[in-house]
């Protein structure tokens, strides 16, 4: 097949809410709930108040909300620090078919254009789903030479052509204004993942970078700017550019059969995905053998190649270099009993027991988990004791991945820890009820003021 961009404009295009089948509509519920959650939870950590002061001070058009605090700014300015809120402690969703951070790409942009558009929130639901699904066939197609090459970033090379799809549906451009802004987002994509070797905050803004250029190509597109024909499938267009192999057919690849959403992960530890896995192996030996930290002489980690050199931070010396450390990881696992935000911190990553464990731990590159890697998040952990025993766990189904997934339960549970602080219980509760049922709201607008904590601007 030729034209496949062509083709997956017109799938996006025409893809209609009554056709969406109710697991997937459910699905796209569990992450809209879950990213905003993170968008509250996170909104507080240094580097998002950050962001929110740069683009806060340069002000702008009233158009759309930043969450918690109630800035009126430029659509994209607000959905710049509405994503860096939500991906600002590794605490988002994925997807281990094409990685990257999907809801936080497309989740604040779309809702802030949907604010300043006045969108219904099942128009606006009908949108990011068929972003959604046009994001994951993207990255499906270049996701294993990313990974193993170590980058271009997953977000930041594929983000910004979902971003554009959806926001270009919410604009009404229909199917070759939808594809034209995917063109023109071709102009976005790209950055590089030393931050899995070199720490820094700055990995906090990949996937609002992702959102603010698929907002940019989009009304760039709607103002009559024209991008090139093929942008995915071209000879100097992204599949040819990014991959050895070239998989165009993955682009288009079960339409209205295949769903992305099936792929869906949920986070329920606070680090980069792949080490939940390891962390699930070492809770189960810890269980499974009653190991104490002073048994303990060696662990080591194995993971598929590409993903042992993602998370195999060993020293790490600020809080992002942390969440990319297996031996961090596993160190807080064994010394703090959980893996949740609480446990992330600066007085955990000076504490002399943390370090002395982590330094027991060795990532290495586990050829046998290759075989197990599509759509999963494999790991095995073999642990050592001073008297010479040997114990190893594989896990192939990492909790919250597909083979092991969080229901709606679960997704609504971390919904509530991460925004009760800031609302109080009832008001999580009522916030969760709006949000479940978005699908009901006749303008999206009407939502971004019960996103804003009382009182919080400052």
């Amino acid at each position: 097949m030729a034209h496949e961009s062509r083709a997956l404009a017109k799938f996006a295009a025409e893809l209609q809410y009554d056709d969406m089948p109710p697991h997937v509509i459910e699905r796209a519920l569990d992450v809209f709930v879950d990213q905003i959650g993170s968008e509250i939870g996170c909104s507080e950590l240094p580097w998002a108040k950050q962001v929110r002061e740069v683009y806060s001070r340069a002000g702008g058009a009233a158009e759309a909300t930043v969450v918690r605090y109630g800035d009126r700014l430029p659509v994209t300015a607000a959905a710049f620090i509405n994503s860096t809120f939500g991906h600002s402690f590794e605490y988002d969703d994925g997807n281990p078919r094409f990685l990257g951070h999907p809801g936080t790409e497309l989740i604040p942009a779309l809702v802030a254009i949907s604010e300043r558009e006045h969108v219904s929130g099942r128009d606006f639901l009908a949108a990011f789903i068929a972003a959604y699904e046009a994001r994951g066939r993207i990255g499906s197609a270049i996701v294993d030479a990313l990974r193993k090459r170590g980058g271009p970033q997953f977000s930041t090379t594929c983000g910004p052509f979902g971003v554009a799809i959806g926001a270009a549906r919410l604009l009404g451009l229909g199917e070759d204004g939808i594809h034209n802004a995917m063109a023109i987002a071709g102009t976005f994509s790209g950055g590089l993942m030393q931050y899995d070797h070199g720490g820094g905050s700055v990995k906090r803004i990949y996937s609002a970078t992702a959102g603010s250029g698929g907002i940019q190509s989009a009304y760039l597109a709607q103002a009559g700017l024209t991008g090139p024909e093929e942008i995915l499938e071209g000879p100097r267009g992204l599949l040819r550019i990014y991959s050895p192999e070239f998989l165009p057919e993955y682009l288009v690849a079960g339409f209205g059969e295949i769903w992305m959403f099936d792929t869906v992960y949920f986070k329920p530890y606070c680090c980069v995905g792949i080490i939940a896995g390891a962390i699930d192996a070492m809770r189960k030996l810890i269980d499974d053998h009653q190991l104490k930290a002073g048994d303990i002489a060696s662990v080591e980690a194995g993971y598929p190649s590409g993903f042992h050199a993602h998370a195999a931070i060993a020293e790490p010396t600020d809080l992002l270099g942390m969440q990319f450390s297996t031996s961090y990881a596993l160190a807080i696992t064994m010394l703090k009993g959980s893996n949740t935000p609480r446990e992330y911190s600066e007085q955990t990553l000076a504490d002399p027991a943390v370090r002395a464990f982590a330094s027991k731990v060795s990532v290495v590159e586990d050829l046998v988990l290759n075989k197990v890697t599509e759509s999963r998040m494999p790991a095995r952990v073999k642990v050592t004791t001073v008297s010479g025993k040997s114990c190893e766990q594989t896990i192939i189904h990492a909790k919250g991945s597909p083979g092991a997934p969080f229901s709606s339960a679960d997704v609504d549970h971390k919904f509530r820890s991460q925004t009760e602080d800031a609302f109080g219980s009832n008001g999580s509760k009522q916030l969760l009820d709006t949000l479940r049922n978005i699908a009901a709201l006749d303008d999206m607008a009407k939502l971004l003021p019960m996103l804003v904590v009382k009182g919080e601007r400052k």
